[in-house]
């Protein structure tokens, strides 16, 4: 299995938007907020932020995205998505031992939000070291993994 990364482009802002929008869709248990709001902030990040995301590929073709990047002393795991049609083959624990290199590197942590309800997110994190360290508001884990707790 090859996997390479490469740099994202403005080509690819709608469709991690689409991506993050579908998930927020598909697992946010608070109905009381502003989801326009939500999605115009979520845009402009991306937007802001596009030359940072990685463009995940599996043999040559596009199968997913993430979005890594400082946060103080530890490292956040953003917008990590996998293509639909192409999880389940472990292209994601690759990526994750990916990140834990350049975590490694930088001698950070790293952590990540995920929904309470995605249980496969959840598994898949489990699996490779992640442990939850916060639940906020019923809607959403925060994951931790310490960098000299790799076992990738």
């Amino acid at each position: 299995m090859e996997l390479t990364f490469k740099s994202a482009t403005t080509d690819d802002v709608d469709r991690i938007f689409e991506l993050e929008k579908k998930l927020i869709n598909d697992y946010e248990t608070s109905l009381h907020l502003d989801f326009e709001k939500i999605f115009d902030w979520i845009r402009r990040k991306i937007e802001n932020n596009i030359e940072n995301y990685e463009c995940v590929y599996f043999n040559g073709v596009k199968v997913g995205y993430f979005f890594l990047h400082n946060e103080g002393e530890k490292l956040e795991l953003d917008d990590f998505f996998i293509f639909e049609e192409f999880q389940g083959k472990g292209i994601g624990t690759k990526v994750l031992g990916y990140v834990n290199s350049i975590a490694k590197e930088q001698n950070k942590d790293v952590f990540l939000y995920v929904f309470t309800k995605n249980y496969r997110a959840i598994s898949l994190y489990l699996k490779n070291g992640f442990e939850i360290i916060e639940n906020i508001r019923d809607s959403r884990y925060i994951m931790n993994k310490h960098v000299n707790s790799c076992v990738f």
